[in-house]
């Protein structure tokens, strides 16, 4: 990281307002290039109900990002990730998704996916980057001309 020490990242909750302006920003990003029929959107509500374990990134104590896994049948699933603009390019989305694989390491969990989509290029360069491949669809997602998805097998501590 850029400034070592500067940034803590602890548990956060899903209905938190800090959080929730983040998802909104997230949203709204998302619906502004795909267009909402096209968005895999889960609300805060639904991370709460799957049990996720979400993160937030604090800078001088302000939310600086978020990020959540959702621990399925045998695999995690990566969510919500997002880096305020002002914060990005300081590695807060490399300790954000590394406390997301070390949480679920610590749960015998070593294969983790995610889904972005295909016009977010700073993402799939930065999931690339942190040893992400390629994968087919999985889970509930149908194949679309939008998404990629990725997944990452976890080994030792997840780093």
């Amino acid at each position: 990281m850029k400034n070592p020490g500067l940034l803590t990242i602890k548990q956060v909750a899903p209905t938190d307002a800090g959080v929730v302006a983040l998802i909104d920003k997230l949203n709204r990003y998302q619906i502004a290039l795909y267009g909402i029929e096209a968005c895999n959107l889960e609300p805060p509500e639904s991370l709460i109900k799957n049990n996720a374990f979400m993160v937030g990134a604090f800078s001088h104590e302000e939310l600086a990002g978020i990020g959540a896994i959702k621990v399925l049948d045998g695999y995690g699933e990566i969510k919500r990730m997002y880096v305020e603009e002002s914060h990005r390019g300081l590695s807060v989305a490399e300790e954000i998704l590394s406390a997301l694989e070390t949480y679920a390491a610590g749960r015998a969990i070593h294969s983790v996916y995610l889904e972005t989509g295909r016009l977010h290029h700073a993402a799939i360069k930065f999931y690339r980057k942190m040893g992400y491949e390629v994968v087919e669809q999985f889970g509930d997602y149908r194949p679309n001309a939008v998404s990629l998805y990725f997944g990452k097998t976890l080994t030792g501590n997840a780093r």
